[in-house]
Formats: C-alpha cells, structure tokens, sequence
C-alpha cells in the first residue's frame, strides 16, 4: 500500500476507483508545506516541543480564527475555538464525554457512513432522518421530536453533504438551531465541506451564526482543504461546552492533540498559503465535477440519473428503483471500475452509489464513467 498511504490508489489500468475521498497528489501542497514548516522550525522557543496548550496554542487559534473570519463572512472568536486532530478525533471525542452507551442520536437519512461507525463504536443508539433535495428535512425532525425521543445529540452535514452534495438551506439552518435551543439536544454541525463550495457559489452561513443558545458544536479540518496526514481540525463552541472537551482526561494527560501539526498550519495560513491554496483546491474540484458530470450525462443508460452538488468530493448516482448498486459493484469490478453503494449511508439507498471525483484528472475520469455505464448495461441485461 506504498510507504503513507492508508490504501493503495489504483491507475487506471489497474481500476479507476471512484470509492476514494481523498485529495489527489497533485492537489497536496508539499512545497508550500515544507515552507511553512521550515518557517515555523526556525523559531527559536524550544517549548513548541512541549505538552501542547489544551485548547491549541492562542496563536494557532488566533490565524484560523483570522483566516475564518475572511472566508465565512462572519466574526470568528478564537476563545470559541478547541483545535482537534481532524473531525473524525473531534466527533469521537464528542461522542464519548456527551453520549453514554445506550444514548439515542439522530443524523441525516442518509448520513456519511464513517460517522455511523463511530457511533457504533460507543454503542449509541443513532436513528435516521431523511432527507430532501434542500437537506435534511426540518419539519419531519420536528414531528419526531414533538413524539419523541428526544436525542442528547443529533449530527449533520450541512454543505456539499457526503453522499449527496446537498447543502441545507439557510432557513433549515436556522429552524434546526432553534429545535436544538428548544428541546436541549446538542448539534454536531460536520462543515468539513463548508469552504469547498465551487468557486461563485457562496454557501448559507455556517451554523454558529445560528446558535442563540450555546448547543451547537461545529467540526472543522484542514484534512480536505490543506492535507489529511496534518491531522489537524477544530470545534467551534460556546466556552461551557468546550470546557466539557478541555477537562477531559485524555487532554489533561496528553496536553494539545497535535501541537507541531498546530504550528505548522499556523505559518501555512500567516505566510497566506492557505488562501492560495484553496483557491486552487476548489477550482480543481470544480473542473473535475464538470468532467464527471459530463462523462455521467453522455454514457448513463435511460433510467440512471445524478445528482448536482454544490461542492464537495461526491456525486450521488441512482439507478431504477429495485436494482442494487451491491449487486453492480460485483459486475463493476471486473471491468475496472469501482465506488461505495449507498446502503452503507442509509437502508433506502440500495439502489444508489456515491461517486468521488477528487482523485483522478479528466481522461481516468471519463473512461471510469464509460466503464461504470458498460457494466450498469450488463448488471441490467441480467435481470
């Protein structure tokens, strides 16, 4: 699986994989990186090397408090602010000091499938709420929590959403923040997609700017605007419930989650590297959506339609109703293609796969569609 990566990335020749959610190589700023941290190395105060500050050091929270500030269009308090190791150790860490086995949480219908896994693994009761094509669907929550149960805690997606690229609308941010005052739930905001939008389209604000009653606890990482192995992230917060995370044990032990990822991404964003960078990131992402939706639009059969995100990673393919995207997978395989069936993110998905379109350039992306439109043509024959 090569020396760093967590899997093998396939050539073409071998398999275009469209399973993968990850930057590609081309799209990992090494000699930005590089800069930056010889920048930072050349400080002289050996306490860098040191325990790390709890809540990450002020100045690291003062640049990404800065840098948010410019890019959400809205003030960014770094006293609100808990730097973490990426959002997947954030939501963790959430779950186990807000969530006891047994707990009941709700998340989106569907819902990025990690995260179901995660709340597996500490035993939680999580429950599903659909959605539609403005996100997730507001008033069914309402209903469910006016019968209840009403969960301690409730996760969402609310930009480019994994797997569908929706984006919540403005007036359902702003009536699921007031559910969550109303009825003392806490909100599990994942904005890991907030400013990967494609470039000219701005998202509704962020969902701190609709939290009147300190519930609400936003994720956010540089995993997909900077590079994941920096493991670096944030929650943004009010002060009482970050103070939750600040005296838990582990942090108590361990001091900051990721001090020298800290300071790094620190100079990345102060040498103004970071706005460069995406910059470049969402312009990318942009050029390989257009490629895949074009190669979708020409080699789909009848019957198979997509999905139009506002940004993100991910396109969300539906075949007829009936049919498995489990089952094409099997057919898929041989001829070199491949992607994540849907029923990973909910049990209505079984006819749906999700699509990633970061990895690869244009001339892998439209010979992996023309391969997934020749086995969809095969899977269907044989029904």
């Amino acid at each position: 699986m090569g020396e760093y990566g967590q899997y093998d990335i396939p050539t073409r020749d071998e398999c275009v994989n469209f399973k993968i959610g990850q930057p590609a190589p081309s799209m990992l700023p090494l000699e930005k990186v590089r800069k930056a941290a010889a920048i930072k190395f050349a400080e002289e105060d050996p306490l860098f090397l040191q325990y790390g500050h709890i809540y990450g050091f002020p100045k690291f929270r003062e640049s990404v408090a800065k840098f948010l500030t410019k890019r959400y269009g809205h003030e960014v308090d770094p006293e609100k602010l808990l730097a973490t190791n990426g959002n997947t150790g954030g939501l963790a860490m959430i779950c186990s000091l807000f969530c006891k086995a047994g707990d009941i949480v709700y998340c989106g219908e569907p819902t990025y499938f990690l995260a179901k896994r995660i709340f597996e693994d500490f035993n939680i009761d999580y429950r599903q709420i659909p959605m539609d094509k403005d996100g997730l669907d507001v008033d069914l929550l309402e209903k469910q929590l006016e019968q209840g149960p009403v969960p301690v805690m409730m996760y969402v997606v609310t930009t480019a959403h994994n797997p569908t690229g929706r984006t919540l609308t403005a007036e359902r941010r702003k009536k699921l923040a007031e559910l969550s005052a109303k009825y003392k739930f806490i909100l599990v905001a994942d904005e890991v997609y907030q400013l990967l939008t494609f470039p000219g389209i701005e998202p509704p604000p962020p969902m701190f700017t609709y939290d009147t009653a300190g519930t609400i606890l936003a994720l956010g990482s540089f995993s997909k605007i900077l590079a994941p192995s920096l493991r670096v992230g944030w929650i943004q917060g009010s002060p009482e419930l970050l103070k939750k995370i600040a005296d838990c044990g582990q942090l108590d032990s361990s001091g900051g989650l990721n001090p020298i990822g800290f300071g790094i991404v620190q100079r990345f964003i102060d040498e103004g590297l970071l706005d460069e960078h995406l910059d470049e990131t969402r312009k990318t992402l942009a050029t390989r959506y257009e490629t895949l939706a074009a190669a979708l639009k020409k080699y789909l059969p009848a019957g198979c339609t997509f999905e139009v995100p506002q940004g993100g990673y991910f396109v969300l393919v539906t075949l007829p109703e009936g049919q498995s995207a489990a089952d094409l997978l099997k057919v898929a395989l041989p001829k070199k293609v491949a992607f994540l069936p849907g029923g990973g993110f909910a049990k209505t998905m079984g006819n749906c796969l999700r699509l990633s379109f970061s990895m690869y350039d244009a001339e892998d992306i439209d010979i992996g569609i023309q391969r997934l439109a020749e086995a969809i043509k095969e899977y269907q024959a044989g029904l």
